[in-house]
């Protein structure tokens, strides 16, 4: 049994969600408890237990016997319990093909095809924008985020509308217990491919398409910091212009045992009357050059404070000439406080400023012009699709 077909992670993650506990630990697996309270509210009573094996592999009797066992206790079919344990912990971009391209459940080959294959080139711009803010990645596209890439998968479409979901496999979260001493919790690499994917979307349509004018310079800049990059924009278009397709369609669904990233679009929809303005934002990334070291972008990995103190520090996890690195950043006791807030909410955050090196070798921007998340370059001209 290889590790990808072992699901006991997905059905522990499963039951903590619906209020089941583990009990002492055997030799082959643990038995898991559901408490429930007693009717005059007295105490509380003893509920159903559920074997769980350490290891529960797809399709097996014991796979069977806890849908089964989940399913009676829920009133539902197993078939919708099989979908809501195996998507814990799947990332999903579903991408919609206009109901009049719909004949009896089948759409097109020409405009799915297209569809697939700009969604293969959008997840692998974000994968690299992910890493590091480009505005024209060319052949310089980052092999790490490739790898990451290469995990998204296509899933079933969906009967009754021609729906192509491409899922992302996110690895578990290290629990806050787990981390050392002023560490915050980060997103997996996998989460953070589909989380730019979003935000760069979403900016793309709020900074470019809705208003329906080329973007300015710092329109331009705004852009490359949320993920955007000429690539993906590229990939947007050709789904819009591709016959059969009628829009650029997109809905996102994320993994429940990770939970939903705050300040993304439900869902991104682009018409084909866009294209001609798409076409000037690619060009126009294209003419941009490499920002200087002036700003950094990312997660928030640790935070520095002292109750009471005027100011602290947070550090910004990003890439820098290939390498991943933790960045330094002097901010104000009201900034702190809100990073801890947009670090538990996994908001990737912008810092203005000049990067110094200290003598330890360690990278720091003493006097930062401005410290944001970068969801607010674009959140706030209009409302998000949802």
């Amino acid at each position: 049994m290889t590790e990808e077909r072992d699901l006991r992670p997905n059905v522990a993650s499963y039951l903590k969600r619906h209020g089941w506990t583990p009990g002492q630990a055997g030799q082959a697996g643990e038995l898991w408890r559901l408490n429930a309270e007693t009717r005059d509210g007295g105490g509380r009573l003893e509920g159903p237990s559920l074997a769980v094996p350490f290891q529960v592999e797809l399709g097996s009797f014991e796979y069977l016997a806890i849908l089964d066992r989940l399913a009676r206790q829920l009133q539902v079919s197993t078939e919708k319990i099989s979908e809501a344990v195996e998507s814990e912990f799947l990332d999903a971009q579903n991408y919609r093909i206009a109901d009049q391209y719909v004949f009896e459940e089948s759409a097109l080959l020409e405009g799915a095809a297209t569809v697939l294959g700009s969604a293969r080139r959008l997840v692998r711009a974000a994968a690299t924008t992910a890493r590091k803010p480009r505005a024209f990645i060319g052949a310089n596209f980052s092999k790490p985020g490739d790898e990451m890439a290469k995990r998204a998968r296509l899933a079933h479409t969906r009967q009754g509308s021609f729906i192509l979901p491409i899922v992302m496999p996110v690895t578990p979260m290290v629990a806050e217990g787990e981390l050392e001493e002023g560490a915050v919790p980060i997103e997996p690499g996998e989460r953070s491919v589909t989380h730019t994917l979003a935000s760069a979307l979403a900016a793309l349509n709020n900074i470019a398409v809705k208003p329906e004018t080329s973007p300015g310079p710092d329109d331009v800049m705004n852009l490359v910091q949320s993920g955007v990059s000429k690539e993906l924009v590229s990939a947007v278009r050709e789904i819009v212009v591709s016959a059969g397709v009628a829009a650029f369609d997109v809905s996102f669904v994320w993994s429940p045992a990770l939970g939903t990233p705050k300040e993304v679009p439900e869902r991104v929809v682009i018409a084909d009357e866009a294209a001609p303005l798409l076409n000037r934002v690619a060009l126009e990334l294209a003419k941009v050059k490499p920002e200087p070291d002036a700003s950094v972008s990312g997660q928030i990995v640790r935070i520095h404070y002292v109750q009471g103190e005027p100011s602290g520090q947070i550090a910004i996890r990003t890439e820098r000439r290939n390498r991943i690195v933790d960045v330094s950043v002097h901010a104000t006791s009201e900034i702190v406080h809100q990073a801890y807030v947009w670090a538990h909410d996994h908001r990737a955050v912008l810092a203005r400023g000049r990067i110094e090196r200290k003598n330890d070798k360690t990278l720091y921007i003493p006097e930062p012009t401005a410290i944001l998340p970068i969801d607010q370059l674009f959140a706030n001209q209009f409302p998000i699709e949802g």
